[in-house]
C-alpha cells in the first residue's frame, strides 16, 4: 500500500512538471503576448492595452472599450479603407489547447475605419491606437467565462489591395 502511494505521488509530481501546468498559457496571467504574421507591408514593434482614459490595463476588460496602442510602420501605401475580421479563442486547461468560440458572423465583416481604427493609416513609423469595443456584442460577452485566458485574432484587409495584416493577441481578460 505505502508503494501504491509512493508511486501515485512521483507519477503526480512528474506529469506536472514533465506536462506543465495549463492554467495560464504564455505567461498570460501577469502579461498580453503578441505576435504579428510575417508581413512585408506592416511592422509591429510593440504593442500595449490601455483603457478609455489612456491608463495601461492588465488583465483586460472585454466589457468595456479597450485601446490597444500599437507602435507600428506602415510599409505599404496608405491605407484608407479596412476589413477588420476577429476571430475569438478560449484556452482550454483541461486539454491544454485553445478553442475556436463561434461568433456567427457578429465579428466578420466590419468596417474597420468605423469600427476603432482612424483611417486613414499613413506610411511610415507612428502610434497607431485601436479601439476594440465587444459591448455592443453582449450576446457573446455573455457568454464568455471571467478571468480567464482569450485570444484575439485580428485580420485587417486593406480593401484597396487585398493585403492583410493579421495580429494574434493572447490576455487574461475580465468580462465584469
Amino acid at each position: 500500500m505505502q508503494k501504491l502511494f509512493l508511486s501515485l505521488f512521483l507519477f503526480a509530481s512528474l506529469s506536472s512538471s514533465v506536462f506543465g501546468d495549463c492554467t495560464w498559457p504564455n505567461s498570460t496571467d501577469t502579461a498580453n503576448h503578441w505576435w504579428l504574421n510575417p508581413s512585408s507591408i506592416f511592422t509591429i514593434y510593440s504593442l500595449t492595452t490601455t483603457n478609455e482614459q489612456g491608463q495601461q490595463e492588465y488583465p483586460i476588460h472585454l466589457g468595456a472599450p479597450l485601446v490597444a496602442v500599437l507602435n507600428a510602420t506602415n510599409n505599404g501605401p496608405v491605407i484608407s479603407q479596412l476589413q477588420e475580421d476577429i476571430a475569438l479563442v478560449e484556452w482550454d486547461p483541461n486539454n491544454c489547447k485553445w478553442n475556436t468560440l463561434p461568433t456567427f458572423g457578429l465579428l466578420n465583416n466590419l468596417n474597420g475605419c468605423t469600427n476603432g481604427i482612424a483611417c486613414p493609416i499613413p506610411q511610415g513609423n507612428q502610434v497607431l491606437k485601436v479601439t476594440i469595443d465587444f459591448s455592443k456584442f453582449q450576446a457573446i460577452i455573455g457568454l464568455l467565462k471571467n478571468d480567464a485566458p482569450y485570444q484575439l485574432q485580428i485580420t485587417l484587409t486593406n480593401k484597396a489591395t487585398n493585403d492583410k495584416i493579421v495580429v494574434t493577441a493572447q490576455a487574461r481578460a475580465e468580462i465584469h
